[in-house]
């Protein structure tokens, strides 16, 4: 019944997506940043299917500019029906000398995480809803110039108003999945 009413949801909120206008890379404050980050998965290729699973796929990447103090990763699905992408994570003062992530490395044990859409810190696994069609997870990697300060783990909003003016390049890596 449940998978029925999911069916029957995704197909009537087809047309609604949250665009990839509100992505990070789009946003105004980072829009003409670099894009010198070349940020690639072993697990899918850029528009391939992300690997089906609760873990979040390894990443590898290189380009990062020797004047990073800090790496961010920002993972968010560009068609939720919803008025803005849904975060499925946020990970942050990561090491710029580091060049990968692991499988399951956004579990919150492996790198500090931010507070995702659902409220929680970590990883929410793709899941769209089905019949709404392919689905777009954005992985956006900023290095930025400084290590910003928080009194608790960020949200998006509270990272990107943080980090802006300061983000020297970005690499984005885009994933589908569809149900």
């Amino acid at each position: 019944m449940m998978h029925l009413l999911g069916r029957f949801m995704g197909r009537r909120l087809r047309g609604w997506r949250a665009g990839d206008e509100y992505r990070v890379a789009e946003d105004i404050r980072f829009s003409q940043v670099p894009r010198t980050i070349d940020l690639r998965s072993p697990a899918f290729a850029y528009g391939e299917p992300i690997p089906a699973g609760s873990a979040s796929p390894p990443l590898a990447w290189s380009g990062v500019p020797a004047a990073a103090k800090m790496l961010a990763l920002v993972v968010e699905d560009v068609d939720a029906p919803m008025l803005r992408p849904l975060t499925h994570a946020i990970a942050y003062a990561i090491d710029p000398a580091t060049t990968s992530l692991g499988e399951g490395a956004l579990d919150g044990a492996h790198v500090t995480m931010g507070y995702n859409g659902a409220g929680r810190r970590g990883y929410v696994a793709p899941a769209p809803l089905p019949g709404h069609g392919p689905h777009r997870y954005v992985f956006t990697l900023l290095a930025v110039d400084f290590v910003p300060r928080f009194d608790q783990p960020p949200t998006r909003g509270r990272l990107l108003d943080a980090i802006a003016g300061h983000v020297a390049a970005l690499g984005e890596l885009i994933g589908s999945l569809e149900r």
